[in-house]
């Protein structure tokens, strides 16, 4: 009698087969699992794959480490998926032991990644090719889960705990958020983060750190890390145009007419994210090449000016805005009150006037409805005054003793470089500009001399005034393209 052949079942081995020997096999196996958009397969996905294979082989062993892997590449190229989601899924194919840490810079999105990853590892299609890999009902968290095999994978945020967790990988995706990277103190903290995790390995010697990023500031946790461990790290850079920053060089050669991956990242996407981040955004997070701190973060040419006859013409019933930076001093060594007369026409911010005024606060108190009142004040009009001591004061006195619609701006959370740089973008597309005048030279030279300038009320003023009529209303940009790709 012959012995019937299944070939469903050595279907099933060959595919599992495969899967254990390829990662980039498993990630194709794998993709509509969670993704349901058609995949668009880039050089640099299989690439990716394979140096995170090849590393995987001291983890599977637990053999010393060869290095640690920093991965410097842009946003929308599949980065998180195949590293954070899909590499923790692969290893348990490999071995089912492994205990791994994913760490982000915002633990919704680390649960994100956490819970993708479980949606693999519980599909009918790995049940079917890995039965082996299962996970315990009574650990099966959304931040963390355990197999039955003792793994495990634990998951954590920038600034969170993990104590008493200890991995074989750490995995750190995306440690910083590019809206906070100019923040001193926020870079820090990611640094510090960053050395926590150091501390959670089962053997220092053993477990390597993956970090995958796309650079945001010279000294953010790639630029830490490179500084601490030099030759100890192997470091991947892929830009998203070809440059010398390419890492390693002999990758150059995969770019088609100069782009990393011409089909998401194209000219015309990454145009658009160029007017959206501004060149220095736009050279950090896509070029992989920020730019250092200590040269002017804004430039004159920047700026538009127009004369006060065209503006008469195109300004119509736009209301006046009022922004005020307080003080309350006659004397020149002191900071001035500092105030600018804004309006917003189009997609567009007129700064229509500025003034810096050094009086006591009684005097104070009768200058500003005299000036918002030459200068265009309407009955739908506001006066915003930066809430600190002696605005409050002022917000307080203008309430009691005048019409004057008063209203406290907003208390700022980050230092003034950090709010100049988040408003930068908008002031190089164009968008801000100057109805000409005498006190346009001293804003432009404090303005765009920052920070080496003595003063900086118009930099603070031009940042509150650019966030009200630009950034509050700012319409969604057009990402549908390379949404997929995100990962």
């Amino acid at each position: 009698m012959k012995r019937r052949i299944d070939y469903k079942a050595m279907g099933i081995q060959l595919v599992a087969e495969q899967c254990r020997e390829s990662f980039f096999y498993f990630v194709k196996t794998f993709w509509t699992v969670i993704i349901k958009e058609e995949p668009v397969y880039n050089w640099h996905i299989k690439y990716l794959c394979d140096e995170l294979q090849a590393l995987s082989v001291s983890i599977v062993k637990r053999h010393e480490k060869p290095y640690d892997l920093i991965i410097n590449i842009p946003p929308g190229t599949t980065k998180s998926t195949i590293t954070t989601i899909m590499f923790p899924a692969w290893l348990w194919t490999q071995d089912p032991t492994i205990r791994i840490i994913t760490n982000s810079y915002s633990m919704d999105l680390s649960i994100e990644h956490t819970t993708k990853s479980r949606d693999i590892i519980t599909s009918d299609k790995f049940s079917r090719l890995f039965p082996e890999v299962q996970l315990r009902r009574d650990k099966s968290a959304k931040s963390s889960y355990e197999n039955t095999a003792t793994g495990a994978r634990y998951t954590t945020s920038t600034g969170g705990t993990i104590t008493g967790k200890h991995a074989h990988i750490i995995i750190n995706d995306d440690p910083q958020n590019p809206a906070q990277a100019n923040s001193e103190l926020l870079r820090k903290a990611a640094t510090e983060h960053t050395k926590t995790l150091a501390s959670r390995k089962v053997d220092k010697k053993n477990t390597p750190t993956i970090t995958i990023m796309q650079r945001l500031h010279e000294m953010d946790v790639t630029g830490y890390l490179l500084a601490k461990k030099g030759d100890r790290v192997k470091h991947i850079c892929l830009p998203a145009e070809l440059s010398d920053s390419v890492k390693p060089a002999a990758l150059r050669k995969h770019y088609i007419d100069g782009l990393l991956d011409p089909v998401r990242l194209s000219r015309e996407v990454l145009a658009e994210q160029l007017v959206d981040l501004g060149s220095r955004g736009y050279a950090g997070q896509f070029e992989q090449n920020p730019v250092a701190d200590g040269g002017n973060i804004v430039k004159r040419d920047w700026f538009g000016i127009v004369s006060p006859a065209d503006f008469a013409r195109i300004h119509t019933a736009e209301p006046v805005h009022f922004f005020v930076d307080t003080a309350f001093t006659d004397k020149t060594e002191n900071d001035p009150t500092g105030i600018l007369a804004t309006c917003k026409i189009g997609n567009d911010l007129y700064i229509i006037h500025g003034q810096k005024v050094r009086k006591k606060f009684p005097d104070l108190v009768r200058f500003l409805p005299e000036y918002v009142m030459a200068r265009g004040y309407t009955p739908r009009s506001t006066v915003r005054i930066e809430p600190k001591a002696n605005g409050l004061s002022v917000i307080h006195q203008l309430k009691e003793q005048t019409k004057l619609n008063v209203v406290p701006t907003p208390t700022p959370k980050d230092g003034k470089d950090t709010r100049l740089h988040s408003a930068s973008p908008t002031i190089e597309g164009g968008r801000v500009i100057l109805v000409d005048g005498a006190w346009v030279e001293e804003y432009l030279e404090e303005v765009c001399g920052f920070p080496a300038k003595a003063h900086d009320e118009y930099v603070d003023l031009t940042v509150y005034a650019v966030d009200y009529h630009i950034l509050q209303h700012k319409k969604p940009i057009n990402i549908a393209r390379i949404a997929a790709a995100i990962g």
